[in-house]
Protein backbone atom coordinates (compact mmCIF):
# COMPACT_ATOMS: atom_id res chain seq x y z
CA UNK A 1 0.00 0.00 0.00
CA UNK A 2 2.65 2.31 0.29
CA UNK A 3 3.43 2.84 -3.38
CA UNK A 4 0.18 4.57 -3.58
CA UNK A 5 -0.97 8.08 -3.10
CA UNK A 6 -1.96 8.52 0.94
CA UNK A 7 -5.45 10.47 -0.63
CA UNK A 8 -6.84 11.05 -3.69
CA UNK A 9 -9.72 13.94 -4.16
CA UNK A 10 -11.70 14.39 -7.40
CA UNK A 11 -14.05 17.34 -7.85
CA UNK A 12 -15.11 18.92 -10.67
CA UNK A 13 -14.11 22.50 -11.94
CA UNK A 14 -15.76 25.32 -10.56
CA UNK A 15 -19.33 27.18 -12.28
CA UNK A 16 -18.70 28.06 -15.60
CA UNK A 17 -21.24 30.06 -17.97
CA UNK A 18 -24.34 28.22 -19.20
CA UNK A 19 -24.54 29.81 -22.15
CA UNK A 20 -28.28 30.84 -21.57
CA UNK A 21 -28.49 34.10 -23.04
CA UNK A 22 -28.93 35.86 -19.12
CA UNK A 23 -26.44 33.43 -17.59
CA UNK A 24 -22.75 34.95 -15.62
CA UNK A 25 -19.99 35.24 -18.41
CA UNK A 26 -16.93 33.83 -17.74
CA UNK A 27 -14.15 36.19 -16.36
CA UNK A 28 -10.22 35.11 -15.92
CA UNK A 29 -8.53 35.77 -13.35
CA UNK A 30 -7.89 39.80 -14.69
CA UNK A 31 -11.63 40.09 -14.63
CA UNK A 32 -11.35 40.34 -18.62
CA UNK A 33 -14.41 38.74 -20.51
CA UNK A 34 -13.01 35.03 -21.57
CA UNK A 35 -16.15 32.10 -22.42
CA UNK A 36 -13.43 29.43 -21.24
CA UNK A 37 -13.34 30.72 -17.92
CA UNK A 38 -15.13 30.37 -14.64
CA UNK A 39 -17.91 32.66 -13.66
CA UNK A 40 -17.70 34.95 -10.82
CA UNK A 41 -19.16 32.49 -9.00
CA UNK A 42 -16.60 29.73 -9.75
CA UNK A 43 -14.03 31.89 -8.65
CA UNK A 44 -15.53 32.64 -5.62
CA UNK A 45 -15.69 28.64 -5.49
CA UNK A 46 -11.84 28.76 -6.37
CA UNK A 47 -11.01 30.60 -3.38
CA UNK A 48 -13.56 28.64 -0.91
CA UNK A 49 -11.13 25.68 -1.65
CA UNK A 50 -8.24 27.41 -1.65
CA UNK A 51 -9.24 28.44 2.34
CA UNK A 52 -10.80 24.98 2.95
CA UNK A 53 -7.73 23.04 1.35
CA UNK A 54 -5.20 25.30 2.25
CA UNK A 55 -5.82 25.57 5.59
CA UNK A 56 -3.16 24.16 8.27
CA UNK A 57 -5.77 21.98 9.97
CA UNK A 58 -8.28 21.11 7.12
CA UNK A 59 -11.72 20.05 8.11
CA UNK A 60 -11.90 16.22 7.81
CA UNK A 61 -12.67 14.32 4.97
CA UNK A 62 -10.60 16.64 3.13
CA UNK A 63 -6.57 16.40 3.48
CA UNK A 64 -4.45 19.60 2.74
CA UNK A 65 -3.12 18.55 -0.96
CA UNK A 66 1.04 17.96 -1.48
CA UNK A 67 0.09 17.47 -5.02
CA UNK A 68 -2.22 19.66 -7.86
CA UNK A 69 -3.53 17.89 -11.20
CA UNK A 70 -6.07 19.97 -13.66
CA UNK A 71 -7.00 18.51 -16.94
CA UNK A 72 -5.45 20.32 -20.35
CA UNK A 73 -7.47 21.20 -23.45
CA UNK A 74 -6.56 20.45 -26.72
CA UNK A 75 -4.82 23.91 -28.43
CA UNK A 76 -3.95 24.42 -24.66
CA UNK A 77 -1.82 21.02 -23.54
CA UNK A 78 -0.94 22.93 -20.64
CA UNK A 79 -4.31 24.30 -19.14
CA UNK A 80 -3.25 27.84 -18.62
CA UNK A 81 -6.58 29.96 -19.41
CA UNK A 82 -9.09 26.96 -18.70
CA UNK A 83 -11.38 25.87 -15.52
CA UNK A 84 -9.85 23.02 -14.34
CA UNK A 85 -6.52 25.34 -13.82
CA UNK A 86 -8.33 28.07 -12.36
CA UNK A 87 -10.88 26.29 -10.21
CA UNK A 88 -7.20 25.47 -8.44
CA UNK A 89 -5.25 28.01 -8.71
CA UNK A 90 -5.89 30.01 -5.83
CA UNK A 91 -4.80 26.99 -3.99
CA UNK A 92 -1.73 26.53 -5.89
CA UNK A 93 -0.73 29.75 -4.80
CA UNK A 94 -1.31 29.23 -1.23
CA UNK A 95 0.49 26.27 -0.69
CA UNK A 96 3.28 27.10 -3.35
CA UNK A 97 2.42 24.07 -5.04
CA UNK A 98 2.95 23.36 -9.30
CA UNK A 99 -0.14 22.46 -11.21
CA UNK A 100 0.46 19.68 -13.51
CA UNK A 101 -1.60 19.67 -16.34
CA UNK A 102 0.25 16.09 -18.50
CA UNK A 103 -2.71 15.16 -20.09
CA UNK A 104 -5.79 16.29 -22.04
CA UNK A 105 -9.51 16.44 -20.07
CA UNK A 106 -10.57 12.96 -22.20
CA UNK A 107 -7.42 11.09 -20.94
CA UNK A 108 -8.91 10.84 -17.44
CA UNK A 109 -8.54 7.33 -17.18
CA UNK A 110 -4.38 7.62 -18.51
CA UNK A 111 -3.86 10.35 -16.01
CA UNK A 112 -4.49 7.99 -12.84
CA UNK A 113 -2.65 5.20 -13.79
CA UNK A 114 0.01 7.06 -15.26
CA UNK A 115 0.44 9.63 -12.96
CA UNK A 116 -1.45 9.85 -9.92
CA UNK A 117 -0.94 6.22 -8.93
CA UNK A 118 2.92 6.93 -8.84
CA UNK A 119 2.28 9.96 -5.97
CA UNK A 120 3.57 7.61 -3.32
CA UNK A 121 2.58 8.79 0.02
CA UNK A 122 1.29 12.09 -0.89
CA UNK A 123 -2.28 13.79 -1.02
CA UNK A 124 -3.43 14.18 -4.39
CA UNK A 125 -5.94 16.62 -5.86
CA UNK A 126 -7.02 16.70 -9.23
CA UNK A 127 -9.55 19.13 -10.46
CA UNK A 128 -11.54 17.57 -13.97
CA UNK A 129 -13.97 18.00 -16.37
CA UNK A 130 -17.01 16.36 -15.15
CA UNK A 131 -18.06 14.38 -18.31
CA UNK A 132 -14.48 12.79 -17.88
CA UNK A 133 -14.10 12.12 -14.19
CA UNK A 134 -16.39 8.83 -14.30
CA UNK A 135 -13.61 7.03 -16.24
CA UNK A 136 -10.76 8.28 -14.25
CA UNK A 137 -12.24 7.02 -11.03
CA UNK A 138 -13.16 3.48 -12.57
CA UNK A 139 -9.12 3.42 -13.37
CA UNK A 140 -8.36 4.16 -9.21
CA UNK A 141 -11.44 2.44 -8.23
CA UNK A 142 -9.98 -0.54 -9.92
CA UNK A 143 -6.24 -0.02 -8.79
CA UNK A 144 -7.25 0.46 -5.48
CA UNK A 145 -9.64 -2.12 -5.22
CA UNK A 146 -12.37 -0.37 -4.31
CA UNK A 147 -16.11 -1.88 -5.39
CA UNK A 148 -18.58 0.88 -4.23
CA UNK A 149 -18.70 3.74 -6.69
CA UNK A 150 -20.83 6.54 -5.34
CA UNK A 151 -22.96 7.97 -7.80
CA UNK A 152 -20.63 11.04 -8.89
CA UNK A 153 -18.10 8.32 -9.51
CA UNK A 154 -20.25 6.85 -12.04
CA UNK A 155 -21.85 9.73 -13.21
CA UNK A 156 -21.30 13.33 -12.41
CA UNK A 157 -24.58 15.61 -12.85
CA UNK A 158 -24.41 18.34 -15.33
CA UNK A 159 -25.35 21.13 -12.67
CA UNK A 160 -22.85 19.40 -9.39
CA UNK A 161 -20.17 22.03 -8.85
CA UNK A 162 -20.00 21.09 -5.19
CA UNK A 163 -19.46 17.68 -4.92
CA UNK A 164 -15.73 16.04 -4.11
CA UNK A 165 -14.72 12.11 -4.58
CA UNK A 166 -12.20 11.11 -1.90
CA UNK A 167 -10.23 7.70 -2.30
CA UNK A 168 -8.78 7.50 1.12
CA UNK A 169 -7.39 4.81 3.10
CA UNK A 170 -9.22 2.28 5.15
CA UNK A 171 -7.21 -0.54 7.06
CA UNK A 172 -5.11 -2.55 4.41
CA UNK A 173 -7.07 -0.84 1.61
CA UNK A 174 -8.85 2.20 0.47
CA UNK A 175 -12.41 3.45 0.62
CA UNK A 176 -14.32 6.11 -1.94
CA UNK A 177 -17.08 8.66 -0.68
CA UNK A 178 -18.73 11.62 -2.24
CA UNK A 179 -19.05 14.16 0.14
CA UNK A 180 -20.28 18.19 -0.39
CA UNK A 181 -17.66 20.87 -0.49
CA UNK A 182 -19.17 23.33 1.63
CA UNK A 183 -17.51 26.06 0.64
CA UNK A 184 -20.18 28.64 -0.60
CA UNK A 185 -24.34 29.21 -0.06
CA UNK A 186 -26.08 25.49 -1.43
CA UNK A 187 -23.53 23.49 -1.09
Amino acid sequence: MTSFPQSITVIRHGEKPTGAKDSARGVNERGEARPDSLTPRGWQRAGGLAALLGAERVRAPFTRPTVLYACGYHGDPAGQHHRSRETITPLSWRLGLDIHAPLLKTEGAALATAHVLKDAGQDVLVCWEHFNIPPMVAALAEALSVSDIPAAGRQWPDGDFSSALIFSRAGDGFELRQVRQGVLDGD
